[in-house]
């Protein structure tokens, strides 16, 4: 099945403008233009393109998808070096994965620290000692 551009960046959930910056950029080699210069996407486009999608989600400079791209049109000679740089990928992600994991047990020992302050004002039997109104 073909998709227009407009159609495939409702598929993938991004805007036309990105599909356009990465054809621009070299980062859909694969996808097909008409004699009007129409990109016409394909399922298997829509796949590289999510698989980009992952890769930006994971912080990988373009510089590095483009080094990817051009070792995978190399073809299987290349697998080694692609598995490589997943590799250091990979590394990176468990790094912000712990960073990220610190930071919520930072965060959340903050709440706790807040909810223990607030709960000794409002056990405070002091409080509301000459309020009348809370009986």
């Amino acid at each position: 099945m073909e998709y227009l551009i407009k159609d495939a960046s409702k598929k993938l959930n991004i805007s036309i403008y990105t599909l356009r910056y990465y054809d621009k950029e070299g980062l859909t080699p694969f996808v097909k233009k008409d004699e009007n210069g129409v990109r016409k996407y394909t399922d298997e486009d829509l796949e590289w393109i999510r698989m980009l999608i992952n890769l930006r989600d994971i912080d990988m400079p373009i510089s590095n998808i483009k080094e990817y791209i051009e070792l995978y049109l190399k073809g299987d000679e290349t697998i080694e070096q692609r598995r490589d740089l997943m590799c250091r990928y990979r590394e990176y992600i468990k790094k912000k994965v712990e960073d990220t994991i610190r930071n919520l047990e930072m965060a959340t020992e903050k709440l706790r620290n807040y909810d223990s302050a607030v709960a000794d004002i409002l056990d405070d039997t002091n409080l509301f000692e000459n309020k009348k109104i809370y009986k």
